[in-house]
């Protein structure tokens, strides 16, 4: 008996359309909408059966990727590929075997198929992949929906489409261009590696991922080498009736102690602030937007202080639940095709936000109109809440899924109306300020409350009239010290990929995550630092192949992607352009092979390096006579920021002895002030 006739006898299929889903919780739900009445067990893998519009239809998932790019190449430069079972070249995706061969085994009986994964480029490749190698291109068809509700993928199975080859061509190029730039510039920092440690480590890098470690090295570099600068200003507290009121100090640093005494004496002498300009009114502010997965993650981020991966996993598993619509969307506009009417009063059978979603009907007199935002996407709106009813979620899940739904409701909402203060004040010279804020009109506060506007709101009881003179309670003179620019965190890092135009909203959080599992960045308290592996990659990429770091190359790439997805361009001549760049690139590392050592253990401490001829910090070469380049760029940022000391009376040891007291100094100008001191050194 043939392999065909035992299939179809063992389970009693014919005639079927396979429906490629992109996991298998996605899969039960299309089954669920198409009412499958049978569940089967192929190959380890549960796949369902449904008698749907006249045909029967056999759902059946994957495991995201089933085939990825490969080369039996070694070295580098290679840019020879081909796409392989991603279980056979990837140890932690051996688990998709079961999917492959499933799907392999189905597909042979199918009589069309249908791509029903996810909607954007990475869905679009899984099943046309799928369909390439195990079926027939020409007898299949797309399904696209946007959440997993059973009447959005009933309506998407009712007008199926033709494939969207252009999505395809995107995705297809995506993972080319990551492949030749992630496999090449990988293989060559291994080489560099193991020629100067004489062992073998995974190192990686990537067309958007190094870029990224750049920024975050350019970061920590700035901070390290920060050398504090003092001012001083003067803190005023007035009093009003029976409140007493710090001020807000806007007026430029004060350059010296003598220009603070000199002030302070003048309040000693006339101690009042004088009104300048009184600005008194109300302010309008809009609902929020709805959320796109940017907007998702950096609120996620401030509310809660959770990571954008973990927000955006959780939130892909909120829509695989079918709670809410497709996360993964650039979108800041609900569609007009959304019935509202009908997800919010799904919404209000749930206890928690009856009232919320009657108050708003009730503000807006059922008038719906969403404040959409600016930003769009062509393959999906923006995130809402299905209306369908959570079981029982977990605690970080139900956070995430209440602030989609409070965001969705708000959206409807009225505006929210402040009445605003703002004082400026003159006191001998120098400015200062008073402002306050009150919640005239709750609006879509109420159903979004995370923000707080209330501010000095006793101020507004009282009457301010321009060179009204206000009694100064208190004094006092305060040396400051000048910060350093803020440290990299995860969402800092999220905004400036998307300010940058790299990577995308799928896989920005997925990158800074493969930073620290490659342990070139780590966590410090909520910051990101940086190892000696991220500073040298880094410093070795620009000394070599420098454009290959840059930003403007990577954005170029991404811009070209766009216009594959807009059918505008094909694939074969991106990669064409980003072979020669890679050639001509890669081909001139040969002339520095020999100094090579020599350049790793100017950036990364040798154990190995006699102690003569190290930095006489830390373990590394010199850059200099005595100092690597590390901290030789403290050294002259020490000795040209003591002229600004000198002005608030500090000499040469005690400017030292600051500097290594300050939390906000760099480390490695704090280093530095620590060597200085020991050896008593004078400039």
């Amino acid at each position: 008996m043939s392999k065909s006739n035992d299939f179809q006898q063992q389970f009693d299929l014919r005639n079927y359309v396979l429906v490629i889903a992109e996991k298998p919780k996605a899969a039960q739900k299309i089954a669920e909408a198409l009412s499958a009445k049978k569940r089967l067990k192929v190959g380890n893998v549960y796949i369902w059966v449904a008698k749907w519009n006249g045909s029967t239809y056999v759902i059946a998932p994957a495991a995201g990727h089933l085939f990825t790019l490969s080369t039996d190449d070694r070295g580098y430069p290679t840019f020879i590929f081909k796409w392989v079972p991603r279980y056979i070249v990837d140890s932690s995706a051996r688990f998709s075997k079961k999917f492959f061969e499933t799907l392999k085994l189905l597909s042979k009986h199918a009589t069309s198929f249908i791509n029903a994964c996810d909607y954007d480029i990475e869905g679009s490749l899984i099943g046309f992949m799928i369909i390439k190698h195990f079926g027939d291109l020409r007898k299949a068809k797309r399904a696209k929906f946007s959440s997993l509700t059973p009447y959005e993928i009933r309506k998407a199975f009712s007008h199926l489409e033709e494939l969207d080859y252009n999505m395809v061509e995107a995705g297809y190029c995506r993972h080319v261009l990551d492949w030749l730039w992630g496999i090449n510039i990988s293989r060559m920092l291994m080489d560099f590696y193991r020629k100067v440690f004489t062992k073998r480590v995974v190192l990686s890098a990537g067309r958007v991922q190094t870029p990224t470690l750049a920024h975050v090295v350019d970061i920590i570099l700035s901070r390290r080498w920060h050398v504090p600068t003092p001012y001083a200003v003067i803190d005023v507290k007035i009093r009003l009736g029976s409140n007493v009121v710090k001020l807000e100090y806007s007026d430029k640093p004060l350059e010296s102690l003598d220009k603070a005494r000199s002030v302070a004496e003048k309040i000693r002498r006339d101690p009042y602030a004088i009104v300048e300009q009184v600005i008194k009114g109300f302010k309008t502010i809009d609902p929020p937007h709805p959320f796109n997965l940017p907007d998702l993650q950096a609120e996620a981020y401030r509310v809660y202080k959770v990571s954008p991966y973990r927000t955006q996993k959780i939130a892909e598993e909120l829509y695989l639940d079918a709670l809410i619509s497709y996360p993964r969307t650039n979108s800041q506009k609900l569609p007009p095709t959304l019935n509202n009417n009908e997800v919010l009063s799904r919404i209000a059978l749930n206890a928690k936000y009856s009232e919320l979603v009657e108050g708003m009907l009730h503000e807006t007199g059922k008038m719906l109109r969403p404040n959409n935002g600016p930003m769009d996407d062509p393959a999906h709106p923006a995130i809402y809440p299905t209306g369908e009813k959570p079981r029982s979620l977990e605690p970080l899940h139900e956070k995430i899924y209440d602030l989609i739904v409070r965001r969705y409701i708000a959206t409807f909402a009225k505006p929210l109306r402040i009445a605003e203060l703002s004082i400026t004040l003159y006191i001998h010279g120098l400015r200062y300020t008073l402002s306050a804020v009150k919640v005239v009109e709750a609006g879509w506060l109420k159903y979004y409350p995370f923000f707080l506007y209330s501010k000095n709101q006793f101020l507004l009881d009282y009457e301010f009239g321009k060179g009204m003179k206000i009694p100064i309670e208190s004094f006092t003179i305060r040396m400051r010290y000048t910060k350093s620019v803020s440290p990299p965190s995860r969402i800092s890092l999220l905004k400036w990929m998307e300010n940058m135009g790299i990577g995308t909203e799928a896989t920005r959080a997925e990158i800074i995550e493969l930073l620290f599992r490659r342990g070139y960045v780590v966590s410090k308290s909520r910051s990101i630092d940086v190892s000696d592996t991220g500073l040298l990659i880094v410093f070795l990429l620009r000394k070599y192949v420098q454009e290959l770091v840059s930003i403007d190359l990577t954005r170029k790439f991404e811009e070209r992607l766009s216009v594959i997805r807009d059918g505008k361009l094909k694939c074969d001549e991106v990669v064409k352009d980003a072979v020669k760049t890679l050639s001509e690139h890669i081909s001139n590392v040969a002339r520095f092979k020999e100094d090579l050592k020599k350049e790793v253990f100017k950036i990364v401490p040798s154990h190995s390096t006699p102690l003569e001829k190290s930095c006489v910090i830390c373990k590394r070469i010199p850059n200099e006579e005595k100092f690597c380049v590390f901290h030789q760029v403290a050294y002259e940022r020490v000795v040209k920021e003591f002229e600004k000391w000198k002005t608030f009376g500090f000499n040469w040891h005690e400017y030292l002895e600051k500097l290594v007291k300050l939390k906000v100094t760099g480390m490695y100008v704090r280093e530095v002030a620590e060597y200085l001191l020991k050896n008593s050194s004078i400039v």
